[in-house]
Order: structure tokens, then sequence, then C-alpha cells
């Protein structure tokens, strides 16, 4: 092969590999919901979506049924395409547990995502393939203003005049091939019209910065929120993009970032 045409080839090559970049970011984000979507069934809501390459491993998922809404944030384990495969796969089990089962409470709904999981990847062999996941789930009754909390390693902070509280998940991940026996309860809530609530992917707190270069806590972002909680909810998504920015300062981004926030 001439030289000429070898430089042809790799040129080729290197456009297909960025054509194949491209619509794999663009199917990560297209099957994400729309931020305004949120707006739909929140007074306030956002979503900051960071991811660290060109796809990410996190995602979010909205449902609503009469007056319920459900709204999940899912970290899936790894990072690039697999992780962002292993979104898809998360996103198809919720949506054949809407059409196909009669699920209410967030609890329930991580152990059917539990099953579904291990029932798809029971043979895996392909040892690249992380199946796990973190995952939050928020039930809201639109007119009552309750709502119920079920975490898989994620927990849900809630930011009101009186401080912040943590309402902490249950310490295990979905998606776990192990025989380990799994059960996630939900949590009911109370205070939500006077309250911010924010979901926040692993990534959040793999950042590393600051003065002192060392990770960021989730003891450290509450009280970041909690002196910002006065600012409207769209308000705060800038300032959180900015805060993180800051700490992160000129070190790169290590992992992939998702924080939602919203008043019921």
């Amino acid at each position: 092969m001439g030289e000429a045409q070898k430089n042809i080839n790799e040129s080729n090559w290197i456009i297909n590999f960025d054509q194949i970049e491209d619509s794999t970011r663009r199917n990560y984000f297209s099957v994400l919901p729309q931020e305004n979507r949120l707006m739909e069934h929140f007074s306030e809501a956002f979503v900051i979506n960071k991811p660290k390459g060109r796809v990410g491993g996190d995602g979010f998922w909205l449902h609503s049924n009469g007056d319920d809404v459900y709204l999940a944030l899912f970290t899936c384990v790894g990072e690039g395409h697999l992780a962002s495969m292993m979104i898809r796969i998360y996103m198809n089990a919720l949506k054949k547990m809407v059409d196909g089962y009669s699920i209410d409470f967030p609890g329930s709904i991580l152990q059917f995502l539990h099953r579904e999981v291990q029932a798809r990847f029971k043979d895996k062999n392909n040892i690249l393939l992380n199946t796990n996941a973190n995952v939050g789930i928020v039930k809201l009754n639109t007119k009552t203003k309750e709502m119920e909390f079920a975490g898989a390693n994620m927990d849900l902070m809630q930011v009101n005049k009186d401080g912040v509280k943590i309402i902490e998940g249950e310490k295990q991940q979905v998606g776990e091939t192990s025989e380990k026996h799994h059960s996630f309860s939900s949590n009911s809530l109370s205070m939500t019209t006077e309250s911010n609530f924010y979901l926040c992917s692993s990534g959040i707190f793999n950042l590393v910065g600051g003065p002192d270069f060392k990770k960021l806590s989730m003891a450290q972002v509450g009280d970041y929120l909690f002196e910002k909680r006065e600012a409207s909810i769209q308000e705060q998504k800038h300032l959180t993009e900015q805060y993180l920015a800051t700490w992160t300062g000129a070190n790169r981004q290590n992992d992939d970032i998702m924080v939602i926030g919203f008043k019921a």
C-alpha cells in the first residue's frame, strides 16, 4: 500500500470513528427526558448533566400516572459506551415495568430493576460489562405533595430553613450478579412544600479539588445548597455549576456528573 493510500485510509477511519462517536452521543442524550418535562410535574426543577467523555453513565427517568409522578436518577458503574448502553437497558426495564406491571412504591421499583437486570445478564460472559448501578427514586403525589423515596446506594438531600437532611438509601446497588439478598424500603417524607430536594450521582463526590485537593463531600454540597436555598431552582443550577467548576479548578473532571434539583 502506498503512503498516499495509507493516509487516506487512516483519514477515513478517523472520520468514521468520529461519526460513530457523534451518533452514540446523540443516542445517549436522546434517550433522556428533556429538562422542561420536569417543569410539567414539579413547581421548579433543574438537571445538570456533564459526562466525563462524549457519552455518560448517568441517566434519569420520569413517569407520571394520574396525580403520581416518579423521578429516578441512576449511575451505571463504568464509563463510556458500555455505561451508556446500560443506561438504555435500565430505561427499557422501567418501560417494561410501566407497560406490564402495577408497581407503586419506589422500593418495589428498585427490586424490579434488580431482578430484571440479574435475569438479563445471568449468563453474562463479557467481563468488561458491569451491570451495577446506583439508583434513587422519588414518588410525588402532585395533589397532596406526599413524597416517598428509595435508594440503592444513593441518598436524597432535603434542604429547608431548618437545615440539611439526608434521607439515606440502602447500602447496596441494583444489578449485582451475586446471590446477595436485596431488599429496598420506601421512606415517607414530610414538609415537602417548604423544601428543596436534590439527587446527585456518585460522580459529584469523586471530584477532586478545593484548597486541600480532596474529594468533594456530601456535607460540603449540602452546606452550599443550604446557603443558596433562597435562590430559585434555576438560579441554583447555574450557581451549582459554577461551584463545581471552582472546586475542580484546573483539575480534570474525573467522573460523570448529574444533579437533579426540584421543589414539590
